[in-house]
């Protein structure tokens, strides 16, 4: 059985240890926070409260360390768990940057122990759903994906409001958002434009709009929005042949595809439709579309700790690989540049 510690015992890390599913293989077993009132709360849940992060790192039992403070104290306890010899799983964003990502996956290399990263919103049901879409070719050739995230009460006032703690939208949200993008094609980025607005305060970014474009003709939106009082959809997929349509966290959209049938062309322009004289915008007939309803899909979410558990055995592959990590970690910087410079980073070679 591997036995996991968790360095930083909030609401995160304390929701591995309580609310999220892991087989029986994995167990949480000890923690280490600064706050005594969250150490209570770990001895309340049948873990070992540790004094002091060395006592946590120095118990041979413990085979993985979570790392669940907040952003910027992920490097310093990253680093200090891989050098006690110890596994590491962090939670994201894994660094605030890609040089502090090479660090540690140097060290990791080097101590020979394994790292990965807490992407755990590759298991929602939404993503599955539109994976599923994109899979089965039912809407052709994709050439659009939008992907938003988006409500109206600002950023909560915790540490993630202050840039010193790497507070801020693109590392909160962004970052799970950017992961499921790549995960949904094999294509390189060829450019990086990012829109940062800086609505309730100044020091860390609450808007977010980042548009990133493959080199296969695939364009997507990334948009994160924490002063909207009505909502865009959560996924607005376009292909060749159809649209698919995701507004809200329920699930409840549709798809509509072309039925094959030819789009008949009036010889006047229609005058008298809701949107006036055109030709080119009129509704299709619905003689030459087909509604279809989204895909069931089941999300399992014991999958990540599965993974995880087959990767510390040798027999699988982590569930978030470094070259993963690596490249939600460039498309991070690269927004960060984009939106400090105003303008579209192009990388020819691509990634």
């Amino acid at each position: 059985m591997h036995q996991i510690g968790i360095i930083g015992y909030g609401g995160m890390g304390r929701a591995h240890a309580r609310d999220l599913l892991h087989p029986a293989s994995i167990r949480f077993a000890a923690a280490y926070d600064i706050d005594p009132v969250r150490m209570e709360l770990a001895k309340q849940d049948g873990l070992v409260a540790c004094a002091s992060r060395e006592e946590l790192l120095s118990m041979p039992e413990i085979d993985t360390i979570l790392v669940a403070v907040p952003n910027n104290g992920h490097l310093d306890n990253v680093l200090a768990a891989i050098e006690a010899g110890k596994n590491v799983i962090c939670e994201k964003p894994v660094a605030l940057n890609g040089d502090e990502l090479a660090q540690m996956q140097a060290a990791a290399q080097k101590k020979g122990v394994k790292m990965t990263v807490h992407q755990n919103r590759r298991w929602d049901k939404d993503y599955l759903i539109v994976k599923n879409i994109l899979e089965s070719r039912v809407l052709g050739k994709p050439f659009r994906i939008e992907s938003r995230v988006q409500g109206a009460r600002g950023i909560a006032d915790t540490w993630r409001r202050r840039k010193a703690y790497g507070g801020g939208m693109l590392y909160d949200w962004g970052v799970h958002l950017i992961d499921q993008l790549l995960q949904l094609t094999d294509a390189k980025i060829i450019s990086v434009f990012a829109e940062f607005q800086y609505l309730s305060q100044n020091e860390v970014d609450d808007n977010i709009r980042l548009t990133l474009n493959f080199d296969d003709g695939l364009s997507t939106l990334m948009e994160i929005g924490t002063c909207n009082f009505l909502m865009l959809p959560r996924w607005y997929v376009c292909g060749k042949e159809g649209t698919a349509l995701i507004p809200y966290w329920d699930c409840k959209g549709e798809i509509i595809i072309s039925n094959g049938k030819e789009v008949t062309w009036e010889d006047e322009i229609q005058t008298a439709s809701l949107m006036g004289p055109s030709k080119t915008l009129q509704p299709r007939g619905e003689n030459t579309i087909t509604h279809l309803p989204l895909p069931d899909v089941t999300p399992d979410k014991e999958t990540y700790y599965r993974m995880l558990n087959d990767a510390l055995d040798g027999k699988g592959e982590l569930p978030v690989t470094p070259a993963q990590a690596v490249r939600v970690m460039k498309v991070i910087d690269l927004a960060f540049k984009s939106g400090a410079e105003n303008k579209v980073i192009h990388i020819p070679e691509g990634f």
